[in-house]
C-alpha cells in the first residue's frame, strides 16, 4: 500500500521544482536573444558598406561567449525541469548537479566580464558598452543567486520559491539591459 503523505510530498516537490524553473528558462532564453540582437546591430552596420571596427569585433567575440554561457544555462534549466524528484536523495543529486553547473557558469561568466573590461572602447560606443557590462554583471549576479538557491535547497531539502524568483528577476534585468544596449548601439556612430 502506498503512503498517502509520501504521494502528496512527491507531487508537491515536483510541482514546486517545475514552476520555479520554467520561468527561469524563459528568462534566460530572452537574455540570449537580446544578446544576439546586440550582436546583430554590429553585423547589420557592417552590411551597410563599412567594415567592423576592432571594438566591434571584440564586442562580438565577447557577446558570442556570453551567448554560449546563456545556452549552457538553458541546458541546465532544461535538465532540471526534465528531472523527476521523488526522494530526498534524488533532490540532493538534482540540486547538486545544478549547483555544479552554475558554479562553472559563474566562473566562465567572470572570464567574459574580464574580457569585456579589456576592450578598448571608442568614445562613441561608451554608452552601449557600459550597458553591456551591466548586463554581463547582472547575468552573473543572477547565476550567483541561483547558486545560492541550489545550495540552500540542498541544505534544507526545500525549493525556496522566493529565492528562485529573486534569481529570475536578476536574469530579467540582464535581458532588459541587453535590450537597452542594443537600442543604444543602433544609434551610435
Amino acid at each position: 500500500m502506498t503512503d498517502p503523505s509520501r504521494e502528496t510530498e512527491k507531487r508537491n516537490t515536483k510541482s514546486v521544482l517545475s514552476r520555479v524553473n520554467l520561468a527561469s528558462a524563459a528568462v534566460a532564453t530572452t537574455a540570449l536573444l537580446i544578446a544576439s540582437v546586440y550582436l546583430g546591430v554590429f553585423i547589420w552596420s557592417s552590411g551597410q558598406g563599412t567594415t567592423l571596427s576592432e571594438y566591434e569585433k571584440q564586442a562580438i567575440d565577447v557577446v558570442s561567449m556570453q551567448n554560449k554561457i546563456t545556452a549552457r544555462w538553458n541546458q541546465t534549466v532544461d535538465a532540471f525541469n526534465d528531472s523527476t524528484v521523488y526522494t530526498q536523495e534524488e533532490h540532493v543529486v538534482l540540486f547538486s548537479t545544478s549547483l555544479d553547473s552554475v558554479h562553472d557558469l559563474i566562473t566562465d561568466s567572470q572570464a567574459v566580464i574580464d574580457q569585456w573590461i579589456e576592450i578598448d572602447v571608442p568614445s562613441e560606443h561608451v554608452s552601449s558598452y557600459q550597458l553591456g557590462l551591466q548586463a554581463l554583471m547582472a547575468m552573473q549576479d543572477g547565476l550567483i543567486l541561483f547558486g545560492e538557491y541550489f545550495q540552500n535547497s540542498i541544505d534544507t531539502l526545500v525549493a525556496d520559491q522566493i529565492r528562485a524568483e529573486e534569481a529570475s528577476a536578476k536574469l530579467v534585468y540582464a535581458a532588459e539591459l541587453w535590450q537597452a544596449a542594443a537600442e543604444v548601439a543602433a544609434t551610435e556612430g
